[in-house]
């Protein structure tokens, strides 16, 4: 009996994730704070009690972003996000300049060696924009130029950071190939854009298919089926499974009967298994790790240093790029800081640099903090600013 109950323990995982994230959610919009931060600080309370989650409870909580994702792109229509998708490139390649630019600064400050400051760098041009987008939804904001403008953004910054990590891999290994990492990031474009392209054309053949297979829930069926395998593919080709969920939703978009069919029952599944996502994100960070550093007079230095970079390389690099294609300064201002929070990207370079031994613990520790500041502090800002 204890085998088979150790068996379906992810049951009971789930419930109490849920519980917990709804339990703060309630909390925190007492206190007037944007919901998804309750998510967050229900996840570190988890990760304090020394709660561990399964591998069938994360794959809830991954369909949970999934579909979070997959619902926002069904809110855009494809033409407005092609015609905002140049600036949102721009606005990605400045907040990747900036992190760069910030990373080597915060190593000449902390005096790190260069292979050190070089991981630091691409580990800061890592964007997670799912707590952003979160929190413009709760506010109403989804559809709004700077949310397009920083998911278009996002798309771009996912690609270029896999060719930073493929640099860092191979100036850590000695075994740098420009042409695979051009080659790489070329077909990670097309493909997300081909996703796009394609589900423009699939409602026609949908709605025929329909008619001819008389089963329950079909359109909704057919692609929860297509957005899991398609999810699949892209973790294979090591693309942002999230990103290519929401270019199968903007794709769909263009139906506006189907758009309205999906997105109805789609949305019960965003309510209850998105906050395990956000759960799932504040387990990540390993507090006891972060506390294990924290009262040496080295890692204070490095985690303050590191924070404040952290947060001033986007806000600037991406804020400043908005100013300059014509954002008047509050919608700038939204779009920098929407582009600030790391959660999984960051915290996985940050993983494979500290196991390439080209980052120390300090540093990686000091990562880990901005964790968990950019994705309380994010939503918080964002809706002081829309507030005034």
């Amino acid at each position: 009996m204890n085998g088979e109950a150790a068996v379906f323990a992810w049951m009971l995982n789930i419930a109490l994730m849920l519980a917990l994230a709804k339990l703060f959610e309630a909390f925190v919009v007492r206190l007037g704070l944007p919901r998804v931060v309750g998510y967050v600080i229900a996840g570190l309370v988890l990760t304090i009690v020394g709660f561990k989650i399964d591998v069938v409870s994360y794959a809830f909580a991954l369909v949970g972003i999934i579909v979070m994702l997959f619902y926002a792109g069904l809110g855009e229509t494809t033409r407005e996000f092609m015609r905002g998708l140049k600036k949102a490139g721009l606005v990605a390649c400045g907040g990747v300049i900036g992190a760069l630019a910030c990373g080597f600064i915060a190593g000449l400050v902390l005096r790190l060696p260069y292979s050190e400051t070089l991981a630091l760098s691409v580990a800061f041009s890592a964007t997670s924009v799912s707590i952003t987008v979160k929190t413009l939804e709760e506010l109403g904001r989804l559809g709004s130029v700077e949310s397009r403008v920083i998911v278009g953004a996002a798309v771009v910054d996912d690609v270029l950071g896999l060719s930073l990590i493929s640099i860092m891999v191979g100036i850590a290994k000695g075994s740098l190939d420009p042409y695979s990492i051009l080659g790489t990031t070329i077909l990670a474009f097309a493909f997300w854009a081909g996703i796009v392209v394609s589900s423009e054309r699939m409602p026609k053949p949908l709605m025929k298919l329909s008619q001819l297979m008389k089963v329950e829930a079909f359109h909704l069926t057919i692609t929860f089926i297509i957005l899991i395998l398609l999810s699949y593919l892209a973790i294979y080709v090591k693309l942002s499974a999230i990103l290519l969920a929401y270019a199968l939703g903007l794709g769909l978009s263009s139906h506006y009967y189907l758009r309205r069919r999906i997105a109805t029952g789609i949305y019960p599944l965003v309510a209850i298994f998105t906050p395990l996502f956000f759960v799932y994100a504040g387990s990540l960070v390993n507090l006891e790790e972060v506390a294990r550093t924290f009262l040496t007079g080295t890692f204070i230095i490095t985690a303050i240093t590191i924070l404040v970079f952290g947060f001033i390389s986007k806000i600037l690099g991406c804020a400043l790029t908005a100013r300059l294609l014509g954002f008047d300064k509050k919608s700038a201002l939204i779009v920098g800081v929407g582009m600030v929070p790391r959660a999984e990207v960051m915290l996985v370079t940050a993983a494979m640099a500290l196991e390439l031994g080209i980052m120390s613990y300090h540093v990686y520790s000091a990562l880990l903090t901005l964790i968990i500041v950019s994705s309380i502090a994010v939503p918080i800002m964002l809706k002081k600013i829309y507030a005034h």
